[in-house]
């Protein structure tokens, strides 16, 4: 089962609650959803990235078959 981007960031958020109230040694949960999202958000942005630049070596925009 895969989670979405969005369901990982309610996951931290409740993480860092939890953390908030019932002590630090909760942290690694927390750490974890966050390294998540954030490698999440990253591989999205550098995915739009290179769709955004144009194709300088083909015209047809398609890769090589």
């Amino acid at each position: 089962m895969s989670l979405s981007l969005k369901d990982l960031e309610e996951g931290r958020r409740i993480a860092a609650l939890v953390v908030r109230y019932c002590g630090d040694k909760y942290f690694p949960l927390f750490d974890r959803f966050d390294r998540e999202v954030q490698n999440r958000r990253s591989a999205a942005d550098r995915i739009e990235a290179a769709l955004s630049r144009p194709n300088a070596g083909h015209r047809s925009g398609r890769p090589n078959t």
